[in-house]
């Protein structure tokens, strides 16, 4: 069984995150002991209401390369049966003895192993996939130009905008300032599958042109004139800007928690090193989630 260190409790935490819909799940949390009010730690708990109840499941994990004992077993029941604990489950990463397993089931506590599958396996959650891969790239506007259309006597033009200059609707209500919908743009999903699937860390420049500049009733937005309060409807809007790509591996190594089937990895993420782990949970979907220090993010596939 390969070391897994301190990345053991967050694949098991991550694992129940993904399965655990419309519950509450913490890592280490604090649960006070009901009978010296002191706080004991938990390593996962997962809380929901039932019928206006709340239910508390806690999760200890074991990540030693002997299997679990029947004296962790009966540590966790004394601790447990003081806490707020309605249904115990025990993680071990080499699993545990014969006595532990027969001991926790009497006490109805569920016993689950972290175990690997190997190369052939055909539980592997991608199949044959060696590797994922995480793209994260940073698009950052330098130049915003606007092509009003002609109108009257004022020729069409191009406009280079200010973050501060004010886009009307076609009946001269302000919506929003240009560095607003520059945000909108830039995030709206053409532009992050764009980006995302094409981009790579040779580009260092980029270029966004939205045509025909619309509401959602297809109506004209606009620039004003301001010395003659001219309302000029815009034919497009063109941001240009440098942008930078990080893309990184994440070799997989793959495992079941229990029945459910895990891929995990190591890598880095947004410049630091992070845990990517994948799961399936009952609806059959695959969620991801990348963590580090500072962030998480979490996406189904």
């Amino acid at each position: 069984m390969p070391k897994r260190t301190n990345n053991f409790q967050k694949i098991v935490f991550l694992v129940k995150k993904h399965a655990a819909e419309g519950a509450t799940v913490t890592k280490s949390k604090l649960l006070q002991d009901n009978i010296t009010g002191a706080d004991r730690e938990v390593d996962i708990c997962i809380e929901s209401s039932v019928a206006g109840h709340c239910v508390t499941v806690s999760i200890e994990c074991r990540d030693h390369s002997r299997k679990a004992s029947v004296q962790w077993v009966e540590e966790m029941k004394s601790k447990h049966e003081r806490l707020s604990t309605n249904a115990l489950v025990l993680v071990s990463s080499s699993g545990f003895s014969k006595e532990a397993i027969a001991v926790a089931r009497t006490y109805g506590i569920e016993t689950v192993t972290l175990s690997d599958l190997n190369d052939s396996s055909a539980e592997k959650l991608f199949g044959n996939t060696s590797s994922l891969w995480s793209k994260v790239f940073t698009l950052s506007p330098t130049k915003v130009v606007i092509r009003v259309q002609q109108i009257g006597k004022l020729p069409a033009e191009n406009v280079v905008a200010s973050p501060d200059n004010i886009i009307y609707d076609h009946m001269g209500n302000q919506l929003l300032n240009v560095k607003k919908l520059v945000e909108y743009l830039l995030h709206t999903e053409y532009v992050v599958r764009k980006y995302g699937q094409m981009g790579n860390e040779s580009h260092k420049g980029f270029e966004v042109r939205w045509e025909p500049a619309k509401d959602s009733n297809g109506n004209p937005l606009c620039l004003q004139k301001l010395y003659s309060l001219v309302l000029r409807p815009i034919e497009y809007v063109q941001i240009i800007g440098s942008c930078s790509f990080e893309i990184s591996e994440f070799p997989l190594k793959n495992v079941a928690l229990g029945d459910v089937r895990v891929a995990w990895a190591t890598g880095e993420f947004l410049g630091k090193e992070a845990l990517l782990v994948a799961s399936k949970n009952r609806s059959d979907e695959t969620k991801i989630s990348i963590t580090n220090e500072n962030i998480k993010l979490k996406s189904p596939t």
